[in-house]
This record gives structure tokens, C-alpha cells and sequence, in this order.
């Protein structure tokens, strides 16, 4: 995963932008990545670790609605937490995830494993919004974790392109 960071810092070398998180199910696991090599601070703005579903609620203006509805863990609340996020940040690249870490508390819907990422990708001054579902097959709490903050490291990369 370092190579990932490392990746990111050498682009912002060539472009301005900044990252903020919306964390749930990886626990603040992506922020302490980006934090890890100096210099982070160049373009990592923060993260908001919204484990409770109350926390999505008061920060990120996730409506109990929506998680009642569809559950915290939906692209729905994905999407919702990541537009929040556009609300305290005017950061380039605006990412959240929610999701079943394991190992319980998985059902037929949302498995353990089952992550739900948002992206918010600024582009000429707008804001671009997509949310992607991946489902890992690992078991244990950290492996699920270490793959959710693998894979958004790479999405945030090949999403830099773009700005």
C-alpha cells in the first residue's frame, strides 16, 4: 500500500488537490495510510470516522430516511455520506465507505465483506458522483479493512487522472 501513497504524493507534485474521508466499517485504517508518509499534509485534508449511524446523521447529513430504508450499509448511505462530506470540504477528491467488516453481522444482503464506496470527484468546478460495491471474500476483520483501503487507494489514483 505504500507504493499507492507514494503514487499520490508524486501526483500532487504535478496538481493541486486535496482528499477528505467519510470512514465507517475501515475505521480511519484509509487516513492513517495517507498519513503515513511525510508530506501527506500536502493533500490530505482530514477524514471524518462516522462509525454510528448517529454520526452519519449529525455530521455528514445522512438522513435516518435513507439508513432506515436501505441501511447503513447501501450505496444509498454511501452516497449520502460522501455529498455530505461536499458540504464541510471543498476538497478535489471526496471518498466514503461503509460496509460489513466482519466477522459477523453479515446477512444474504450484506455479507461480510460487502463495502460500499462513494466518490466525489471535482472537475472543473463540479462536483461528479458515483458510488462502487465490492464484496471481498476474506473472513477476518483486518483482511476486509486492508483490502477496502487497498482498493479506494487505487480508485483515488486513477481518479486523480481525471482532475
Amino acid at each position: 500500500m505504500r507504493n499507492y501513497i507514494k503514487k499520490i504524493k508524486k501526483i500532487r507534485e504535478e496538481k493541486i488537490f486535496h482528499i477528505f474521508l467519510a470512514e465507517s466499517c475501515t475505521g480511519g485504517m484509509i487516513s492513517s495510510k495517507l498519513t503515513s508518509i511525510s508530506g501527506s499534509s500536502d493533500f490530505f485534508e482530514g477524514s471524518v470516522v462516522s462509525y454510528s449511524n448517529f454520526l452519519k446523521n449529525r455530521i455528514l447529513k445522512v438522513p435516518n430516511t435513507i439508513i432506515s430504508k436501505y441501511g447503513a450499509v447501501s450505496h444509498q448511505t454511501a452516497l449520502s455520506m460522501v455529498k455530505g462530506l461536499k458540504k464541510i470540504s471543498k476538497s478535489e477528491i471526496l471518498i466514503s465507505v461503509t460496509g460489513v467488516a466482519g466477522p459477523t453481522g453479515g446477512n444474504s444482503k450484506t455479507p461480510v465483506g460487502c463495502i460500499y464506496f462513494g466518490l466525489g470527484i471535482k472537475i472543473k468546478n463540479k462536483y461528479h458522483f458515483t458510488t462502487i460495491k465490492k464484496n471481498f471474500r476474506e473472513k477476518s476483520r483486518q483482511k476486509v479493512q486492508e483490502k477496502s483501503t487497498e482498493f479506494i487507494l487505487k480508485e483515488i489514483i486513477k481518479n486523480l487522472q481525471k482532475i
